[in-house]
């Protein structure tokens, strides 16, 4: 058995990044940037009033007050989206709309509130001064052409979508979403449309793994359940190593005599790098490579499974596409009760997780063993504890791996 932090190198190390595509801006949800983005313009494009109100030449406006206001002459009314035909001077003053240009002459707004119309609709009376600049975005404040907005390895959200159309970037480039093949085997394992016969389980595994493949950035190809044959494993290795870049396979890795999954990768020309970690759950994980395609041989326990595929299959999938988190945010979480093990392996326990007064807090969410997938729907973490501890106590501080993404 090999520590967890070494397997963890071991799959990054051989892990490699797919080629980078050309995607409409729409596409590009969810994807991640294969390079940076600037800009094509500054932003704002113009000074840009912050209110509603009147463009004025500051000085006028030093001795204005509600006992004796400065009036000035409105020469035109600039909406948003227009462009100021005049030129403002000194005693005059241009009504303006939110989002509009500045004109000519005018170095601050005064906000409508402050103002009142002349009777003509000509003249306006302003009751306060106002400081130079004052509501006013400068040409450039937010943004200047060139200037890099989206670094490479962000992944497109809603946010990063608008930020692109400000842009003009309606087509970028981004990495392809890395493909993900997934094996059940067992000849005891039906689809989850039929009604288990005696010795029969449905397959669960194969399921979680295609949604958390699919939540890692990737696509899930599944291939189906395989009987506990050598030639029918083989055949569907192949086929998964044939159409993508990962192949995951669930079940068919301890020390049994059935267990024959190593051997088929290597039958398929995988290079098998290790096949037990000091973690649990989950000792019986098998990593290989086939060139740049990965292949992982996962237990199949149902939570097993799942905490392999967290901890070792979905950094890979990230650092595929060069993003720029690849691993689960790690906090230090205070027990609220206290936990055994039996010394020996690393273990990562389902637990639920959160802040209170500033304070992480963690328990374990009681599941029993290995096989128990219901446990999992209650836990939103896991917190470590380490190989050589046999208890940990209340009030003790332990690792938490946070999971509220899946």
């Amino acid at each position: 058995m090999i520590p967890m932090d070494e397997a963890v190198r071991i799959v990054l190390e051989h892990t490699r990044t797919v080629d980078a595509i050309s995607a409409d801006l729409m596409d590009s949800l969810g994807r991640v940037l294969a390079e940076d983005v600037a800009s094509d313009v500054d932003m704002p494009p113009f000074n840009k009033s912050m209110m509603d109100g009147y463009a004025v030449f500051g000085e006028d406006l030093r001795e204005a007050s509600a006992e004796r206001p400065a009036v000035l002459e409105v020469i035109e009314e600039i909406p948003a989206g227009t462009v100021p035909k005049k030129h403002v001077s000194g005693g005059q003053a241009a009504r303006i709309m939110t989002g509009a240009p500045i004109p000519e002459g005018a170095d601050s707004v005064v906000m409508v509130e402050d103002t009142a119309d002349e009777a003509d609709g000509k003249r306006v009376k302003v009751f306060e001064p106002t400081e130079i600049g004052e509501n006013v975005i400068p040409l450039g404040e937010d943004l200047r052409q060139g200037q890099v907005v989206l670094r490479s390895g962000k992944v497109i959200r809603p946010p990063e979508v608008g930020i692109l159309a400000s842009v003009g970037a309606v087509t970028v480039a981004v990495y392809r979403q890395p493909t993900v093949a997934v094996i059940a085997t067992g000849s005891e394992v039906v689809e989850p449309k039929n009604r288990p016969e005696p010795g029969q389980i449905r397959n669960s595994n194969a399921y979680s793994m295609m949604a958390q493949v699919e939540r890692a950035g990737a696509k899930a190809q599944y291939l189906g359940i395989v009987e506990d044959r050598e030639s029918d494993l083989e055949r569907v290795i192949a086929e998964g190593l044939a159409a993508c870049d990962v192949v995951l396979l669930s079940g068919g890795v301890s020390a049994g005599v059935y267990d024959l999954v190593q051997t088929a990768m290597r039958v398929c020309g995988v290079e098998v790098l290790f096949e037990r970690i000091r973690m649990k759950p989950g000792k019986p994980l098998t990593f290989g490579v086939r060139g740049s395609q990965l292949v992982f041989g996962l237990p199949g326990n149902p939570v097993s499974a799942v905490v392999g595929l967290e901890l070792l299959v979905r950094p890979a999938i990230r650092k595929m596409q060069e993003m720029e988190e690849i691993h689960r945010p790690i906090v230090r979480g205070i027990l609220t009760e206290g936990f055994r093990q039996t010394p020996g392996r690393k273990q990562y326990v389902p637990a639920l997780c959160k802040a209170h007064n500033g304070v992480w807090e963690t328990c374990w969410v009681g599941h029993h063993g290995s096989g128990d997938l219901f446990s999992l729907s209650r836990a939103n973490s896991l917190f470590v504890v380490e190989a050589e501890i046999e208890r940990l106590n209340e009030g003790d501080a332990v690792d938490v791996i946070l999971l509220e993404e899946w």
